[in-house]
């Protein structure tokens, strides 16, 4: 009777611990997932970033162009 106690009550132990044990890799994935979403987020704005320097350096090289075109025509 004692014995049959002691399987029932370690029996309850192990269910609780298995759920919590599911509970905590539930949270794990959700984590993972979440970093994954904000990797991705963060190569997309990198990539625009990157898109938005070469604008930049374009519209730069067109200013210093122009100035380049202005200085000489002042120059004749």
């Amino acid at each position: 009777r004692q014995l049959a106690s002691r399987t029932s009550s370690a029996t309850e132990e192990i269910a609780k611990v298995v759920q919590q044990n599911e509970q905590l890799a539930q949270a794990a994935v959700d984590i993972i997932d979440t970093s994954k979403r904000q990797a991705e987020q963060g190569l997309a704005l990198a990539a625009d970033t990157g898109g938005v320097i070469v604008e930049i350096q374009d519209g730069a090289k067109k200013v210093v162009d122009a100035v380049g075109q202005f200085s000489s025509q002042l120059s004749l």
